[in-house]
């Protein structure tokens, strides 16, 4: 009988919930106990009690699912996963502050672990590109998240719905606009743009509607409602947006960079998410080829079979039952 794996969940804010609702989904196929942290990881104290507070768990198998690498800055008696999503809070600093996170955040922790899984083989590349690390580094992706279903829509090629997810940096949306400019839409932006992103939409005369705070059935309907998904970021460790509009079965563009065309297989149209041009004309193109988007949208259906719950599940399961015996 497979005993049973401490499963660490940071502490639920209202900002972070993407880790919480990978694992959330995968918790019900694993045989492993949810245990969420008990303080914000903000600082030095609370980051200490935390420490503390899973040290109680020290000799049974635990798994660390993300964020809070700082846990394993002292080694369990027990044997530990951790999980990595990505590394790009550290491509944000610079100089010593760099090279501390670094340390803290990559270098101990990654030591301490047992096995290191991360989500994309594109986060693996980066992950030991920081490093000669010796402890194992295994890929098991993330998987679908919403419960999406396929709902197909008459395309409205006269002035296509496209959403956009995010408004940090690396998801491109200044560019996305500018690649927007002259074309007949409606913009969808999921996120709460700064003053410099709205007068960029107010400069290109770009229709667009504002979404915020959503819950996940809002989000889901903004899915079904939408005629294409842009998502040409500029860095990801996955980019579940990808996947869950194939699930919905919508037309995706996205970048050639990055995690992105490990995740989109053949089911998105790759564009280099640095150029405003090849944006537009990849934009225009789904708009104005309708055997385009059919074979994308099918294309899309057949990828997201890889990211099953169930399957991603079995994979962690696999690896829990490897590493207690």
């Amino acid at each position: 009988m497979l005993n049973k794996t401490i499963v660490f969940f940071r502490k639920k804010t209202i900002v972070f919930n993407s880790i919480e609702n990978v694992f959330n989904v995968l918790s019900q196929y694993l045989v492993a106990e949810k245990v969420e942290l008990p303080h914000e990881s903000k600082g030095l104290i609370p980051r200490l009690k935390n420490i503390r507070f899973v040290l109680q768990f020290n000799r049974q198998l635990s798994h660390i699912t993300g964020h809070d690498h700082y846990l394993l800055w002292f080694p369990f008696a027990k044997k530990v996963i951790l999980t990595i999503h990505d590394v790009e809070a550290l491509k944000r600093k610079s100089g010593f502050k760099k090279w501390l996170f670094k340390k803290l955040w990559f270098d101990i922790p990654i030591r301490n672990a047992k096995v290191v899984t991360t989500i994309s083989k594109f986060s693996k590349s980066e992950i030991l590109s920081l490093g000669n690390y010796r402890t194992p580094i295994k890929v098991i992706h993330n998987p679908l998240t919403l419960p999406l279903s396929f709902s197909p829509q008459a395309f409205n090629s006269k002035e296509p719905r496209i959403l956009h997810l995010g408004i940090k940096k690396n998801k491109n949306l200044a560019r996305t606009v500018q690649a927007l400019k002259g074309v007949k839409c409606h913009l969808i932006i999921i996120g709460n743009p700064d003053t410099e992103l709205l007068n960029l939409l107010k400069i290109d005369d770009i229709l667009h509607t504002i979404r915020t705070n959503l819950s996940q059935e809002q989000v889901i309907e903004e899915y079904k409602n939408c005629d294409l998904v842009s998502f040409v970021s500029t860095y990801e460790g996955f980019g579940l947006p990808i996947i869950e509009a194939q699930a919905v079965g919508r037309s995706v563009i996205t970048s050639n960079v990055a995690s992105m065309p490990e995740v989109a297989g053949s089911g998105a149209l790759l564009v280099d998410p640095f150029s405003v041009e090849e944006i537009r004309n990849g934009i225009l193109k789904i708009i104005n080829d309708s055997e385009l988007r059919e074979s994308l949208i099918a294309r899309g259906l057949e990828n997201i079979k890889r990211f099953e719950p169930a399957a991603i599940a079995e994979q962690y399961r696999e690896l829990y039952e490897t590493i207690n015996n």
